[in-house]
């Protein structure tokens, strides 16, 4: 072998060994600190927990959304609502300020469907507090706050109104579609990128850093250093609508309140976030895959066991 071919490929190794190092620096910079994970894991099952609980308050307001929680074809009519939803944003990403008034006043509605078991319609003025918030002070605080009551009324409202087995299948349905809208036609990512600069809660915001901002907000995939975690509302609604319908619909023993195939429910669900955050976490995911199946799981455990 000639020394030139020796110099190339000495030059070929150590390029080599500069693109494992800036891989292994660009991984360690998107790791999710252990305080954000823990934070989010209390967001996750204090939502599921008290969207289970609250079950009969929403139940005795008459938020039932179907007629018959046990037909899966329920299952169906909220999945193309998604698809239509989803649609609609796509569409209208081009044009920001309908699509922030159209986004609003579905919060706003949201809210005080949150609120009216409890306020009556009186709903209306948190609801309305909650979207000034998110119009004249806009925050990752005021985005959270809001997504988080948001998502306690959506898992109650959908857990009386969805049998398990329905449940079940929407879950498993809806985790097939964001592995596909993720890895494969990239629309989901599209979304994220066209809501987390409105400021409206479709996404958890937990800052890593604490120089964040509301206009680091936009989602940069390509950047190495991560300067927030985001988490879908969904990624916390559609796992937890399979604990309060267990709440609602089984008959089980309970532990602080909760019965027992809906605590498996959520501890599985908790399961499948952690190892998402901890394994998987230093590029876009879809996180129903790792969110639902551990929650179905853990839902036919407690069944067997009671």
């Amino acid at each position: 072998m000639s020394d030139r071919d020796d110099k190339r490929e000495s030059t070929g190794a150590r390029e080599a060994e500069v693109e494992r190092e800036k891989d292994e620096k660009s991984k360690k910079a998107r790791e999710v600190p252990s305080w954000v994970i823990l934070a989010i894991l209390a967001i996750y099952a204090s939502a599921g927990f008290l969207g289970a609980i609250l079950t009969p308050q929403y139940k005795a307001a008459g938020m039932q959304a179907f007629k018959n929680p046990e037909n899966v074809g329920n299952s169906i009519v909220y999945f193309v609502a998604i698809l239509v939803f989803t649609g609609i944003v796509l569409v209208l990403s081009r044009y920001k300020s309908f699509l922030k008034a159209m986004l609003y006043f579905i919060v706003l509605i949201s809210c005080y469907y949150t609120f009216y078991p409890f306020l009556g319609i009186l709903g209306i003025v948190p609801a309305v507090a909650i979207v000034v918030a998110l119009v004249k002070r806009p925050s990752w605080i005021t985005v959270d706050l809001a997504a988080y009551f948001l998502s306690i009324g959506v898992i109650s409202i959908f857990g009386i109104s969805l049998a398990p087995l329905p449940a079940i299948v929407l879950m498993l349905v809806l985790a097939v579609y964001d592995a596909i809208s993720v890895y494969k036609t990239k629309h989901m990512l599209t979304l994220a990128e066209s809501i987390t600069d409105i400021s409206v809660p479709m996404l958890f915001i937990i800052p890593v850093s604490r120089g964040f901002r509301v206009e680091d907000m936009k989602v940069d995939l390509d950047k190495e250093d991560r300067k927030a975690v985001f988490l879908g509302v969904g990624d916390v609604v559609i796992p937890n609508i399979l604990v309060a319908s267990a709440q609602r619909f089984v008959q089980s023993p309970a532990f602080l309140g909760l019965k027992i195939p809906a605590w498996l429910a959520l501890i599985g669900g908790m399961l499948g976030l952690t190892v998402l955050l901890t394994k998987f976490a230093d590029r876009p995911q879809a996180g129903l895959p790792f969110l639902n199946i551990p929650t179905i799981l853990g839902f036919l455990a407690g069944l067997m066991a009671f």
